[in-house]
């Protein structure tokens, strides 16, 4: 009689347990960086220190992060290479190829950049010592998921 009674209050309790151990895990999982950048971002403002340079710029400039680890930048010129994050510091590097006409082995420059993600926008922030580009945010929007192939042009 006892065993009737102690076999569906054990049951109950273990599936409670259960449920309430899976949704503090589910809380306690970040998303990480590399699942939300993958995609086409537009720049929709740039901010110096609490200052606003650029609001809604209708300039068409858009960064584009691909699952390959590839990324295009059209801002005022041409800008792709390779990608890869940090997901402990919240960083963002990226690897750019400078074109030098004369050479056969373009050198490459790496960026340092903060990352962020909030209400459906990505914000960048330079993290090399250079102090003013230090102060400078770029706020962008998804605007695509990044199927596009990266080409040079």
């Amino acid at each position: 009689m006892i065993l009737k009674r102690i076999i569906p209050t054990v049951v109950l309790l273990t599936a409670i347990g259960t449920t309430i151990l899976s949704a503090q895990n589910a809380k306690e999982t970040p998303d990480k960086i590399i699942d939300i950048i993958v995609g086409s971002w537009k720049i929709q403002e740039v901010q110096a220190g609490k200052k606003d340079v650029v609001r809604n710029p209708t300039s068409g400039e858009w960064i584009e992060f691909r699952s390959d680890g590839k990324y295009v930048n059209h801002t005022t010129s041409l800008d792709s290479g390779s990608y890869r994050t940090d997901e402990n510091r919240k960083i963002v590097y990226l690897e750019s190829s400078v074109y030098d006409p004369g050479s056969k082995n373009s050198p490459t420059e790496i960026g340092e950049w903060a990352v962020t993600f909030q209400e459906g926008m990505m914000i960048l922030q330079r993290n090399d010592n250079i102090p003013t580009a230090a102060k400078t945010k770029y706020i962008y929007t998804r605007i695509g998921d990044g199927s596009r192939a990266v080409s040079r042009q």
